[in-house]
């Protein structure tokens, strides 16, 4: 296997967040008045920046969405960040990976502060050599900007370098940078969308993950 540096998404990756992110929308939108009817289209949103479901789904101004975001981080760290589950054989395969000699990291959307108290929560943080996250604002920082911080933070060579993740960000944010990715269909992002992507990889489960780093 000639990829030394394995980049995780976070959300929808590592761990099924969203109960918490679902519940901290439907806060948000009945602080400002209004309500969701479709959770499936809700659910579409997860893994995209945050400001993009109220302005897109519900047409709200910059400002209104910033309105709507503080409600929705509120909710989110006082309860929704810890409706979260790492799913099945997660935690196995990073301890796997560790001892085999990957290097490990984080490229996530979420504010850097969540993706630390959630990393520590579960007791992974540990396994990671740097966690990359976004800032506090309604604006995440992209996928891709994220991707080239741990790239050029942690000097990594591309060619040994692999991103993976649920959503459409993960594997365009790879692209963009010139490093391979695995897409995982059992988080938040559909097959359809992920397939167009023309991913290096694509895994249905951490299992399924594990046979491309260890393959019998």
């Amino acid at each position: 296997m000639k990829f030394k540096n394995i980049l995780f998404d976070l959300d929808g990756t590592i761990t099924d967040s969203s109960p918490g992110i679902i519940n901290s929308y439907l806060h948000s939108l009945i602080k400002i008045g209004l309500a969701e009817d479709d959770i499936d289209k809700l659910k579409s949103y997860i893994g995209s920046p945050l400001r993009a479901y109220y302005t897109e789904r519900h047409n709200l101004s910059t400002a209104d969405s910033d309105i709507a975001v503080k409600h929705f981080r509120e909710h989110y760290a006082q309860t929704g960040i810890f409706e979260n589950a790492v799913y099945p054989g997660m935690a196995e395969l990073i301890d796997k990976m560790q001892e085999n000699g990957f290097r490990l990291y984080i490229a996530t959307s979420k504010p850097l502060e969540f993706a630390i108290t959630v990393l520590n929560h579960f007791k992974l943080k540990e396994y990671f050599n740097s966690i990359h996250g976004s800032d506090m604002s309604a604006d995440n920082k992209p996928k891709e900007r994220l991707i080239a911080d741990a790239i050029l933070m942690n000097g990594l060579n591309k060619n040994e370098s692999i991103m993976i993740g649920d959503r459409y960000h993960d594997v365009n944010g790879a692209k963009i940078n010139g490093i391979a990715s695995i897409a995982v269909t059992y988080g938040f992002g559909s097959l359809k969308e992920l397939s167009e992507l023309a991913p290096d990889y694509i895994a249905s489960s951490a299992e399924e993950i594990e046979k491309i780093f260890f393959p019998k």
